[in-house]
């Protein structure tokens, strides 16, 4: 009858400490300056927890990677020479998650952006498939690996894949590659090249404003 009732507070202290377990920050935005810095992020709890950034970044790290109860965490941020740009830090305990936007201010504004394609303004290309430089300059030079394609197309005419991809971005050429026209046409397809920041600093949906460069017609000749 004792073992019984030991069991029963046992059970009972167990279950209690589940529905009690908590996990807590002050906000779930953070406004870092574009000076760079560090900043202390505090975590109320009363149990063991666990921190991690939720992609990779080189701009920003913290200081530690878990913790139990109530402290906080260092994180470090570098000077923002580009846009605005985010990382999320992801809190956890047992079930419970709670999340931190940190988001870094821009130094360059969108109507300061300067991406711009030179060159002829349309490219008439041959059928085959081959590697094309195109001079670029821009101010977002921090900024090059996180540059993309934006590819339109005439009419009637997208692709089930696209024929044009992107190689690579300096700060003064695109290269892209474009594949064999095996059609029984020619094709075109309107190219940019555009960036997208992180948007507002309580943006939830995940999408920046994007900027993008000027346009320019590629037009690939049809085999003979």
């Amino acid at each position: 009858m004792i073992g019984a009732v030991m069991l029963f507070l046992t059970v009972s202290c167990e279950k209690n400490a589940e529905y009690n377990q908590t996990l807590g920050l002050m906000s779930k935005y953070n406004v870092l300056s574009a000076e760079g810095g560090n900043t202390q992020v505090g975590v109320f709890s009363n149990t063991s927890w666990t921190v991690e950034m939720d992609r990779v970044v080189d701009w920003a790290s913290i200081d530690r990677f878990s913790g139990y109860k109530t402290g906080h965490i260092e994180f470090d941020f570098e000077k923002n020479y580009g846009r605005a740009r985010r990382v999320i830090l992801v809190f956890k305990a047992g079930d419970e998650t709670r999340t931190l936007n940190m988001y870094q201010s821009a130094r360059i504004e969108d109507k300061d952006c300067k991406l711009e394609l030179g060159g002829e303004s349309t490219l008439i290309l041959e059928p085959d498939a081959q590697t094309l430089d195109i001079p670029f300059s821009t101010n977002l030079i921090y900024l090059l690996d996180e540059m993309y394609l934006t590819l339109q197309y005439a009419p009637d005419e997208e692709p089930l894949e696209p024929w044009i991809t992107l190689k690579s971005v300096t700060n003064d050429v695109v290269s892209i590659e474009i594949a064999s026209n095996e059609g029984d046409a020619s094709r075109t397809t309107y190219l940019q090249i555009s960036h997208m920041d992180a948007g507002s600093y309580d943006s939830e949906d995940g999408d920046g404003d994007v900027v993008s460069s000027n346009t320019i017609t590629v037009i690939q000749k049809k085999k003979n």
